[in-house]
């Protein structure tokens, strides 16, 4: 990845083509999400070195495999949100496909978690599920706030919240 950044900032300033400089700025993106979120759900997670040398490798496959299934699983939505325009053959197609894809998911998580579990102990890989919704949540909160305008006066948290936006409770039990 690493490489591949370097390479794509070279070429944009040696060519200066936007089209380059896109392509850089969404690798540069990419590398940064990555970052947060292996440094998110570590912290979640409280990974010891050594379970982090084990457990990051298996996340890795795991995302990728399950990255795949999702992009299938959203191909089939995007069939399915065009359910009007398809023969009833085309729609029981898509549905199946959906159907797969979402099963392909189950099977890799299934999968995965048994990997976790022989690396971790079962409380880690019960804090990953739940890292991994936090994360999610979290990315969720930041595009929400970025959507609203900031009027004058208005300043951000370190952690991106505005100023004026409630912080979640450290226990969820609280509202």
């Amino acid at each position: 990845m690493k490489r591949l950044l370097t390479i794509c900032l070279l070429a944009a300033i040696s060519l200066g083509t936007s089209a380059q400089d896109k392509e850089c700025k969404k690798a540069q993106m990419h590398e940064q999400f990555q970052a947060d979120k292996v440094a998110f759900i570590s912290q979640k997670m409280d990974l010891s070195v050594k379970e982090a040398e084990a457990f990051w490798p298996i996340y890795n496959e795991y995302s990728k495999a399950s990255d795949e299934a999702h992009k299938e699983m959203m191909a089939a939505v995007g069939k399915i949100h065009k359910a009007s325009e398809l023969t009833d053959a085309e729609a029981s197609a898509a549905i199946d496909a959906l159907l797969a894809a979402q099963k392909k998911e189950n099977e890799l998580m299934a999968q995965y978690t048994a990997k976790f579990k022989k690396v971790m102990p079962v409380k880690k890989v019960a804090a990953f599920f739940d890292a991994e919704d936090a994360f999610r949540k979290h990315l969720f909160r930041r595009f929400k706030d970025k959507e609203k305008p900031m009027g004058p006066g208005h300043k951000r948290h370190s952690d991106g919240r505005r100023k004026d936006a409630p912080k979640e409770p450290a226990d969820k039990t609280q509202k």
